[in-house]
């Protein structure tokens, strides 16, 4: 279905899902790119988003795999993923900006640049990562920022001519994410049993048990020392060895899985904003609110009407 034309794109539906994960994928992109004016478009592979990406700083906190991609040439980039080097260079189109699952980054634009987002969750990225190598598991390479790919602007730019068609074919474009996916796998991943612990990090188990617990108990008044006696370490020690494994400290951890699942009711249109502000673990719907706001850059009711 085609509606008018946004910055140049028309938004269509191809084979949008209802699944808990399909929920999670459009919020994210939402949150990824609250500024962007584009289409949005989900499918069982992935969530993509094509606009002309203004000025200025963008954070993208998803927490699912996230894949920037310029599809014009732009001087003065800065890019940052997660712990990494603040990096500033002159990018030619088809220059990505890759983020693994539960790093953040930041992308300062000099100015607005035609760009698309593409969101992977775990389970896209693992059934194609199980078709591929025969295993789900797998070892993503160093975060990318201003690599130059070929292949991606190139699927990209298929997609982006897919998607400004009245009569777009949306297994193509379903196709066309999948060979995406497929592309990145085995471009920048290897197949493997990750290591149980993360250098300086939580044990793997560890990790585990606390990310359950946060999804679990995101409504609840959780503290450092609590989750530390979890995993028998003390506060200070805790700490640093999330910050390690998740890439940012427990209470921004816990903040962000708020935000992302306030994000993904609110996708689902079935309660009241007062009523996702309570079950994700804010206060009140001023509360969340200012949230979104403050590390977000949107609104509830800005999330709701996106999707």
């Amino acid at each position: 279905m085609a509606a008018s034309p946004i910055g140049g794109y028309r938004r269509h539906s191809a084979r949008i899902q209802s699944t808990e994960p399909a929920h999670r994928a459009i919020a994210d992109l939402r949150s990824a790119a609250p500024t962007a004016e584009g289409p949005v478009t989900v499918t069982r592979r992935g969530c993509i988003s094509f606009s002309r990406m203004r000025a200025g700083s963008h954070v993208f906190h998803a927490r699912q795999h996230l894949l920037y991609v310029g599809l014009e040439a732009a001087s003065g980039v800065r890019a940052k993923v997660g712990d990494g080097a603040d990096r500033e260079y002159d990018a030619p189109a088809g220059s990505i900006l890759w983020k693994p699952s539960h790093l953040e980054a930041h992308l300062h634009l000099s100015k607005a640049r035609e760009s698309s987002i593409v969101v992977f969750t775990d389970e896209n990225l693992s059934e194609l990562a199980k078709q591929q190598f025969g295993v789900e598991d797998i070892n993503w390479g160093a975060p990318l920022s201003g690599a130059l790919d070929l292949n991606v602007l190139r699927i990209a730019q298929l997609l982006r001519d897919e998607l400004t068609n009245d009569q777009a074919n949306g297994l193509l474009v379903e196709s066309l994410i999948a060979i995406l996916g497929v592309h990145l796998l085995h471009a920048y991943a290897s197949p493997g049993v990750r290591p149980d612990t993360f250098k300086g990090g939580l044990a793997k188990p560890a990790a585990r048990k606390l990310q359950s617990y946060l999804q679990a108990n995101l409504g609840q008044k959780v503290s450092v020392g609590e989750l530390a006696a979890m995993v028998n370490l003390s506060p200070k020690h805790f700490t640093q060895a999330f910050s390690r494994t998740f890439g940012k400290a427990p209470h921004r951890y816990l903040r962000d899985l708020r935000l992302d699942h306030a994000a993904g009711l609110l996708a689902q249109q079935r309660l009241t904003i007062a009523e996702v502000a309570y079950l994700s673990g804010f206060s009140s719907q001023s509360h969340l609110t200012a949230a979104l706001q403050k590390h977000r850059q949107t609104t509830p009711t800005r999330l709701r009407s996106s999707t």
